[in-house]
């Protein structure tokens, strides 16, 4: 899950360069910290002033289920078990802006009914019509309200309580659910 700094045509460009990276670099590298190194080196390379990537990496063992985790300045993933939010610390330098750079991978141990929710900071960063962020707690409480919902009904619940606390969108909102089965 990524984003890309900025808006427009200039972001819109940068997003596509970064794919492309993506699709050449990913099959060669197995692990999701190598990956993001591997992708950093590449957009240094092609160093485009005042651009950067957030971008988190999970790959998943299904014979384990085991997910193993690289970020490079995105939000964490939010994992829901039951009715708490497990909280997830994997962190790192966003892509394309510092050369040299090292990420760690966090792996987890997921559980049958885990609920996995992979978000843009346009969800967390909107706003109320009073200036008010809907905010990463706000979110916490709908998704663990919803915990046991399917996947799809989670990300209709969350979009339409960011809805309904305000409904002007500045920046693009972008929801991932997974169930663990």
């Amino acid at each position: 899950m990524g984003d890309v700094s900025g808006k427009g045509a200039a972001a819109a460009l940068y997003g596509g360069l970064v794919s492309g990276l993506l699709r050449t670099l990913a099959p060669r590298r197995r692990r999701p910290a190598e990956l993001l190194k591997a992708l950093n080196d590449a957009l240094i390379e092609r160093k485009v002033e005042a651009r950067y990537v957030t971008l988190c990496v999970l790959l998943w063992d299904p014979a384990t289920r085991q997910i193993v985790m690289a970020n490079a300045g995105a939000l964490p993933p939010m994992i829901c078990r039951g009715s708490e939010i497990l909280k997830m610390r994997v962190e790192g330098v966003p892509l394309g802006l510092l050369d040299s750079r090292e990420y760690e991978e966090v792996p987890f141990a997921a559980e049958p009914g885990d609920l996995i929710v992979l978000y843009s900071d346009g969800i967390t960063d909107h706003l109320s019509p009073a200036g008010t962020e809907y905010g990463r707690g706000r979110l916490a409480g709908v998704v663990r309200a919803h915990c046991g919902l399917p996947a799809a009904a989670v990300i209709s619940e969350i979009f339409h309580d960011v809805e309904r606390f305000g409904r002007r969108v500045f920046d693009d909102q972008t929801v991932f659910v997974m169930r663990v089965l």
